[in-house]
């Protein structure tokens, strides 16, 4: 017994022995066989994008796995290509590298490593244009004059049209807002309207400065604001122009067609591309959610109240009684409070009011000095009196030799929502004759309200405003 178990104990040592001396042997081979490379793979394919920029192409594509860098190709009249390293996502071709304007190019990207490269999935196409604001223009505010026709057309919006009768065609008001300014985009006083010449290109500036520029000889308001009342402006004081704010999508369109420039899209410009930090007062935190920043800063609007159409159309001559200033309305537009101006018309007996939201260009740090400016203010109490907002009367008591009898109501004035049935009383005035000098009273009240592109404050308003 014990012979026997002594030998099967030796067995068991041998046979540890074996088993060690196999997991060595086991081990060496994985190790070994850890230590041989797997063969490297090529990258994965990437998706190209490629878009136009002015005088640029833009080479965009997603990353691809196992990229240590790319080769970027456009193939066009010429091959342009560049190689960069893995991290990079984008590469741009400009007319330095040799892109020229107007031409179908290829773009296509080419990921590698050291197993080699591969082809992007896709290889899109694109044509180079250097000055795509040429091809806009047709479609452009600027060129189309259509801001001042769907005002005055009797159709969709109840224009002045409805009463006078006369064709938009037969206005001479279409000097100035007629498409392309009275000639072809190229040509005549089309391009040249602005420009020195007939066929700008990328680059070219315009004057637009306050004293010799282009803009305002069009722009009146914004000059009269400027100039003839010197209304002072943060912009202007900085040494600010119209295209430190405005765009070139602004000024040459955007490819669409709009009614007005209070159409949504029509203008870029916004306060908020500058001031996206707003200092934290009293007036921010109570208004800023529901009230436009224009309301509060923006000093004055600058009004030509009581046109005379008989000179318009007899005349040839554009004879407001005045301008009025000062003052600024109130109105709803994208959720806020905001400027309104308005145009007041006359045309033998009839007469017309339409509002429309207004930026007047004479901003200052604190437009409105205190609650009272807006609150409980005297046009508030007066429609609260009576249901009525006084805003344009006639005192013949004045007594001026050339009927200037007119007087009205500065500050600010809500547009209350009875308006179009009462809620504010304008006087109207007519010239002797059609480029008359003397005025004289006519009627209280217009036959036409009208308010496009905003709407009139609510009775909750002005329960607030109260």
């Amino acid at each position: 017994m014990e012979e026997k178990s002594h030998g099967v104990m030796r067995m068991g040592r041998w046979a540890g022995v074996l088993w060690s001396v196999w997991a060595i042997f086991v081990t060496g081979c994985e190790d070994e066989k850890s230590n041989v490379a797997e063969p490297e793979s090529p990258p994965e394919a990437v998706t190209v994008q490629v878009k136009g920029l002015g005088d640029t192409l833009a080479v965009g594509w997603t990353p691809a796995k196992g990229a240590l860098a790319y080769r970027v190709e456009v193939q066009g009249p010429s091959k342009l290509q560049r190689t960069v390293p893995g991290g990079v996502t984008e590469v741009r071709f400009t007319s330095a590298d040799g892109l020229e304007d107007g031409k179908e190019y290829t773009a296509r990207v080419f990921a590698q490593n050291a197993a080699g490269e591969t082809p992007s999935s896709n290889a899109p196409k694109v044509t180079s244009n250097f000055f795509p604001w040429d091809e806009y223009y047709p479609t452009s505010l600027h060129r189309t004059g259509m801001g001042k026709q769907t005002f005055y057309n009797a159709s969709p919006n109840g224009g002045f049209e409805i009463l006078t009768g006369i064709p938009y065609q037969n206005l001479a008001c279409r000097s100035c807002h007629t498409p392309g300014m009275g000639g072809p985009v190229k040509g005549a006083r089309g391009c040249q309207s602005c420009h020195t010449n007939d066929n700008p290109q990328l680059g070219a500036k315009v004057d637009d400065s306050l004293a010799t520029g282009v803009c305002l000889a069009c722009h009146g308001r914004q000059r009269a604001e400027a100039v003839t009342h010197a209304y002072p402006d943060v912009h202007r004081a900085a040494g600010m122009t119209c295209m430190d704010c405005h765009t070139l999508g602004d000024v040459h369109g955007d490819g669409k067609e709009y009614k007005s420039m209070l159409e949504p899209g029509a203008i870029d410009a916004k306060c908020q591309d500058c001031h996206t930090r707003l200092g934290d007062n009293t007036f921010h935190r109570a208004h800023l959610q529901n009230v436009d920043c224009s309301a509060c800063h923006a000093q004055s609007i600058v009004t030509c109240n009581n046109c005379h159409f008989e000179s318009e159309i007899e005349a040839n001559q554009k004879i407001p009684y005045g301008q009025f200033k000062d003052w600024k309305f109130l109105v709803n537009r994208n959720g806020k409070v905001t400027v309104a101006n308005y145009q007041s018309v006359i045309y033998r007996g009839k007469a017309i009011v339409a509002f429309a939201p207004y930026h007047a260009h004479t901003i200052v740090r604190w437009g409105v000095k205190d609650c009272t400016d807006c609150h409980r203010n005297a046009a508030v109490r007066d429609w609260f009196e009576d249901g009525v907002v006084d805003v344009v009367w006639w005192e013949a008591s004045r007594n001026d030799p050339q009927g200037k009898n007119l007087n009205y109501r500065r500050g600010i004035i809500p547009v209350p929502p009875n308006f179009k049935s009462g809620g504010m009383r304008f006087d109207f005035v007519t010239l002797d004759r059609p480029g008359g000098t003397r005025w004289s009273f006519v009627k209280t009240g217009a036959d036409i309200w009208q308010i496009l592109y905003a709407t009139p404050l609510t009775q909750a308003q002005m329960e607030k405003l109260r």
